[in-house]
């Protein structure tokens, strides 16, 4: 097993590689690097497939087929060609040499000459397709074992070290105490990470991925992630790509999870701010314990926020989003939003994080088309698409209202027996339905050509209590495409921080086109409406 010194001595040695300037012009190559270390440190070596290294590392979907893209394979060709240059030239006197195997992705630590004991699971290469060019499957038989017939005598290496220890040490602390750099260091235990960075404050709407170190994440939504950042304690845990979590803003939204002990210290401007917090109890990852299953609680600025929490059973079950958001969140006097996650039975759990600029005593309204894309609508206020919903099946109509009303936010629709699970912070709301019926009375297949009236209805509740009974659309509204909204106030969340709306068909399918929901505060200001 490796000391807690060799392993801070290793990733020393993988920032001052990467502070080289040998990377430069190769982003992939630096994000394949980072990547490989960031799993190696986190004991997940195993995992450092090609697949994970190509959707992680290198932002292929998730859809990635290594059969057909040999991205991966050619790029560690070309990385493993640059560790060798430059660990026969500038790199030399340097008492740790990081090698990636030939067929693994997994890095290898050689201390003086030594390799690092590791329980790393190396990765048989697969053959890339033909034709491809700089591909491993040419590489020449590796020369290794050779190369250090050409490393300078022991004793001059030995002198050599001492030297680069010691300019490395002097650059590092300058570079500290400048703030220029983030560095990843383990704890005195050697397992919790810790990430340490500049003071610069972050945007106004910044949001990270927990326990993702991969590039820059956008979703559907058109809103971009960031890796994991200012962190302290728990430990990474990447999760499969192909599994399906229910209620996300993006089928590829959960990426990774961060658990543990641990906190978030996010640097910010002056201001207040809605925060907004994701958690996804995925299956294999429960913690260990009894019946009660994981439980913990969240402070911010050293105020509990959310006590017991338990994402089984406030989640409603496994590989489902919970989310919650709080308002007038302001920085403490160090500048800083202080979020901790402390474990009850078993570790603390984060998905994903969100810091949003906002108001005193506004919250950003939440709008929803029954689409898969979202839409800006003719008065320039942004709908996000199809979200935080269980149930139903999605539709797109072209041809769907014939009045004034926004066309667009009519040209989707969900149907059948569903429910949206809306996040709000404590505090009243406005909820606005959007509804039109675009089947019945159509000229659509299988529409039946009745009359409309009576061909669809059903029933909405809001938080178990019913707004809409025996709804039928196209009697309210006076016929078929046309229109229509439905707008319910003074609407609170439940104790699990959801407005929950739920719709059950009567007779054929309930069908809903868009929701809408605004804090009855910010109605009083129309001009505070931030657009989310």
């Amino acid at each position: 097993m490796q000391s807690v010194e060799n392993r801070s001595a290793e990733r020393a040695e993988v920032e001052a590689l990467l502070e080289s300037g040998v990377f430069n012009r190769a982003p992939n190559l630096t994000r394949i690097l980072r990547y490989s270390c960031d799993r190696y440190f986190e004991g997940q070596g195993d995992q450092i497939k090609e697949y994970n290294v190509a959707v992680e590392a290198l932002g292929r979907p998730s859809d990635f087929d290594q059969k057909k893209d040999s991205i991966v394979r050619v790029e560690a060709h070309k990385l493993r060609k640059r560790l060798k240059e430059f660990y026969e030239t500038e790199g030399a006197a340097h008492s740790i040499r990081i090698e990636i195997p030939n067929g693994q992705y997994a890095p290898r630590f050689i201390h003086n000459g030594h390799a690092a004991e590791s329980t790393i699971g190396a990765e048989p290469a697969i053959a890339p397709a033909a034709a491809v060019p700089d591909s491993p499957a040419v590489e020449a038989a590796s020369s290794d074992a050779g190369a250090a017939d050409h490393r300078p005598p022991r004793g001059i290496r030995g002198f050599r070290s001492w030297i680069a220890a010691a300019a490395f040490i002097a650059l590092c602390a300058i570079a500290l105490s400048l703030g220029l750099r983030a560095i990843r260091t383990p704890s005195a235990k050697g397992k919790d990470e810790v990430w340490t960075g500049s003071a610069v404050e972050v945007p106004s709407e910044f949001r990270t991925l927990a326990g993702y170190h991969g590039p820059p994440f956008q979703d559907r939504q058109g809103r971009t992630w960031q890796p994991d950042a200012f962190y302290h304690g728990g430990r990474s845990v990447l999760l499969a790509g192909s599994a399906r979590f229910d209620c996300v803003p993006d089928p590829r939204f959960v990426h990774a999870l961060r658990e543990g002990d641990f906190r978030y210290d996010v640097p910010v401007r002056a201001g207040t701010y809605e925060l907004h917090l994701y958690f996804v109890e995925p299956p294999g990852v429960e913690a260990p314990g009894d019946d009660a299953g994981r439980s913990f609680m969240v402070d911010v600025n050293s105020k509990p926020v959310l006590s017991g929490v338990d994402l089984l059973s406030d989640a409603g079950g496994p590989n489902r989003l919970y989310e919650r958001i709080f308002r007038d969140i302001a920085r403490g006097r160090d500048g800083k939003i202080h979020i901790g996650f402390h474990p009850i039975n078993g570790p603390a759990l984060l998905t994903a994080m969100e810091i949003l600029a906002d108001a005193p005593g506004h919250v950003r309204p939440i709008r929803i088309v029954a689409r898969k894309s979202s839409l800006i609508d003719t008065g320039g206020t942004v709908w996000s698409a199809d979200e935080y919903v269980l149930g139903g099946h999605l539709v797109e109509r072209k041809d769907s209202v014939r009045e004034t009303m926004d066309k667009t936010l009519f040209e989707g629709e969900r149907y059948g027996n569903f429910t949206y699970y809306i996040p709000a912070a404590p505090g009243r709301y406005q909820l606005t339905l959007y509804f039109a019926e675009t089947f019945f009375g159509s000229r659509l297949p299988f529409a039946n050509q009745v009359s409309e009236d009576g061909a669809r209805i059903f029933n909405v509740s809001v938080n178990g209590e019913a707004v809409l009974r025996n709804f039928d659309i196209a009697k309210a509204a006076g016929g078929s495409n046309r229109g229509i909204k439905r707008t319910f106030s003074d609407v609170q969340p439940n104790a699990q921080g959801k407005i929950v709306v739920e719709f059950n068909s009567v007779r054929n399918y309930a069908e809903v086109n868009a929701l809408e929901l605004v804090g009855m505060d910010s109605l009083d200001d129309p001009a505070k409406l931030t657009v989310r």
